[in-house]
């Protein structure tokens, strides 16, 4: 069934969402279509539990398995190979189809520039303002944009694809709100969608929070890592983000030893490291202004002796918050 057996731990994390949602969705709709109606404020009290629920157990460890499985295909079957992105997805809040295209081909073929409308280039990275404008368009324009990304760049297989898909899942949402149960619908699909969406807006803002303006199209430049932290044993090795854009295909248990023997790599890029925390805690860190906190968890990865101080690692952080120039944009393309 499985192409590698090191993806033995993504299909038993499919087969227990397939145990939850098996209990749990059932178990929302049938509160809310119960005869005689119970309480408003019981069947929403059912359903804020079941979002908490799906979101602490596993929105994370799914989304990063989705992304994973969309680099690199886990199953010999193609139906199967299907089921994450198409069937899986959005009950995780993520429309029909919509995943493949907005990650590992925008994004990835763009790598944060110009035509990827996910880039983080354009705005001020520690402002709550510009994080606004950006989860717009990440968020909610996702639905006009992503079309147009496809017309821009003539992928019409994709463009037919990614519409399909946003017009089935927005079908199904109307069809379960209209002649099942409204509530139930919004607290097993509306409300996942919004979380999601959010979640991942901030992931990716988190991610490449730090990008170097004079040198944006590197990988080494546009991104960072983490290490040594407890999120990477429960996200596949999300942590290795500059890894991950230098080789998008590698296998996840591979990247810590692909860190370690390309080091030299990372030095003369200049690559951001950091220990001992994840990228929404950077994030966190970076919109709350605490750079200072940050500048310790950083990783020094050349000579000891030339360590930077605390004062320049956080000079640096925040010369990589500023936009990105337009000349070094039209350098990256």
């Amino acid at each position: 069934m499985l192409k590698d057996q090191r993806d033995v731990p993504m299909l038993c994390l499919m087969l227990n969402i397939v145990e939850a949602l098996a209990i749990g969705v059932p178990l929302i709709y049938g509160l809310n279509l119960w005869q005689p109606p119970l309480p408003l404020l019981t069947r929403n009290l059912a359903g804020l539990a079941y979002v908490v629920t799906n979101v602490v157990l596993f929105q994370e460890r799914f989304t990063l398995c989705l992304h994973f499985a969309s680099h690199r295909a886990i199953f010999h079957n193609e139906m199967l190979n299907g089921i994450l992105n198409w069937a899986f997805a959005p009950f995780f809040g993520v429309p029909c189809g919509v995943y493949k295209l907005h990650h590992v081909i925008m994004h990835h073929v763009e790598n944060n520039h110009d035509l990827d409308i996910s880039s983080t280039e354009h705005y001020q990275r520690d402002s709550w303002a510009d994080f606004g404008r950006y989860w717009l368009h990440f968020a909610v324009l996702i639905w006009f944009e992503l079309p147009r990304y496809c017309a821009r760049t003539s992928r019409w297989t994709w463009m037919a694809k990614i519409i399909g898909g946003m017009l089935a899942w927005v079908a199904a949402m109307l069809f379960l709100a209209t002649y099942v149960n409204t509530l139930a619908t919004v607290w097993c699909f509306v409300v996942p969608h919004i979380v999601a969406m959010t979640a991942m807006a901030f992931g990716n803002w988190s991610q490449h929070i730090f990008v170097n303006p004079k040198d944006a199209q590197s990988n080494y430049a546009l991104t960072y890592n983490c290490i040594d932290t407890k999120v990477n044993q429960t996200t596949f090795n999300d942590g290795y983000h500059i890894v991950h854009h230098a080789n998008a295909r590698l296998h996840w248990t591979e990247m810590p030893q692909y860190f370690y023997d390309n080091k030299e790599k990372h030095i003369a890029g200049g690559a951001l490291t950091f220990r001992g925390v994840h990228f929404f805690d950077v994030g966190i860190l970076v919109m709350t202004k605490r750079l200072d906190k940050l500048a310790k968890h950083y990783v020094h990865l050349g000579p000891k002796d030339q360590a930077p101080s605390l004062e320049a690692i956080e000079e640096k952080l925040r010369a990589w918050l500023r936009p990105v120039p337009p000349a070094q944009e039209k350098k990256s393309k």
